[in-house]
């Protein structure tokens, strides 16, 4: 066979369509990246933690990691915005799923973890379950993870949780902790809720 004037063997055309055939799709989030002008500092960003995020107010979006569904997020995949999971990670709100996985002992009255409870047991009772979380954020189909209330946690939980997210293809940025592999700088809003 001939193709542009070149004497082609057949074989060869079905092992390209073959490989052609065989490249994996894009996951169902995949989206090009903006044009580079679109600097990060010169993203709008919206804060939607409460109310549904409207894909025409801003290009990134901070939403709830517990009460934003998957469909939001594939919604505003195929507007070609973006979505970060926000994670107040030591809050244990009783109507969270995994409120009852918390050890008593490891939480304060007001319904947060000890961060001064000892390091091993942090380490192997509660960054689990905040993985866990992460790995929410993750099956959801967000874009990167925003992690806030680190405040006070042992630097060995801090490093667990960062490298757990980066594991999971998580960009993360950390709210009141400082991290030398935050990978994302996420604006401050009045959404945010305090402490």
């Amino acid at each position: 066979m001939r193709v542009a004037g070149i004497r082609v063997p057949v074989s060869a055309l079905v092992v390209l369509g073959c490989v052609a055939c065989a490249t994996p799709a894009r996951p169902s989030h995949w989206y090009d990246a903006p044009p580079p002008a679109a600097l990060p500092e010169q993203l709008r960003w919206q804060w939607s933690l409460a109310a549904p995020p409207q894909s025409t107010a801003a290009d990134v979006y901070v939403l709830d990691g517990f009460t934003t569904a998957a469909s939001t997020v594939e919604d505003l995949h195929r507007a070609r915005r973006r979505a970060v999971c926000y994670l107040p990670l030591a809050a244990v709100e009783h109507d969270r799923p995994d409120a009852a996985r918390f050890p008593a002992e490891m939480t304060d009255p007001a319904g947060r973890v000890r961060w001064d409870a000892p390091e091993a047991e942090l380490r192997t009772r509660i960054t689990p379950i905040l993985t866990d979380r992460l790995r929410l954020c993750r099956d959801k189909g967000f874009d990167a993870a925003a992690l806030d209330q680190l405040a006070g946690a042992p630097r060995s939980v801090v490093d667990d949780l960062v490298t757990q997210a980066h594991r999971m293809s998580l960009p993360v940025g950390l709210l009141d902790a400082v991290h030398a592999d935050a990978d994302l700088t996420v604006p401050g809003s009045p959404d945010r809720p305090p402490g």
